[in-house]
């Protein structure tokens, strides 16, 4: 009667304790997750864009430093330039 109960105890724990590690597991990397979305704020917001270092490109003066400048604002290319570019025949 004694290795019954013996041998029925390890049968249990031999599928308990692998499945509580993997649980275990899988419920701390979705906290983990969770806890890294909680931390960072949302991709809409301003303070993932501009913080104490970012400077405002509208502010453009030419009396600063090379080194100091912000970068030239951008404009779109035009599309007839775009494909001139792309599909001109090279002769």
């Amino acid at each position: 009667m004694c290795s019954l109960t013996y041998h029925l105890f390890l049968r249990y724990w031999a599928l308990a304790l692998p499945t509580y590690a993997m649980v275990t597991t899988v419920t701390m990397f979705f906290f983990y997750i969770g806890l890294n979305f909680m931390a960072t704020p949302p991709p809409t917001s301003l303070n993932s864009i501009y913080d104490e270092n970012s400077k405002d490109p509208v502010c453009f003066d030419p009396a600063l430093e090379e080194d100091d400048r912000p970068i030239e604002p951008y404009s779109d290319i035009g599309i007839d330039q775009i494909n001139e570019l792309m599909f001109k025949e090279w002769k």
